[in-house]
């Protein structure tokens, strides 16, 4: 993940705006690295429609998802 280190970093420099990182993130080491870069937000979207179409059921998917947002924010405080 260099590439994004570099480009957040140069970007970040030219707005004051809040900014988010999003391609590729899909796993807590991912969400950690990008939050030590300083990043005002992760988006993970993939590995979320992911654990949603591997489940055995609606409700397992629920179950498996709140696990898995729970993990991600606790990397994130």
């Amino acid at each position: 993940m260099p590439e994004f280190k570099l480009c957040y970093k140069t970007s970040n420099r030219a707005t004051s705006k809040p900014m988010a990182i999003g391609f590729g993130i899909s796993k807590l080491e991912h969400v950690k690295q990008v939050a030590e870069w300083g990043a005002d937000g992760v988006i993970v979207d993939s590995a979320m429609v992911k654990l949603l179409g591997e489940a055995k059921s609606p409700e397992e998917g629920l179950k498996e998802l709140e696990t898995f947002t729970k993990s991600l924010k606790a990397a994130l405080i």
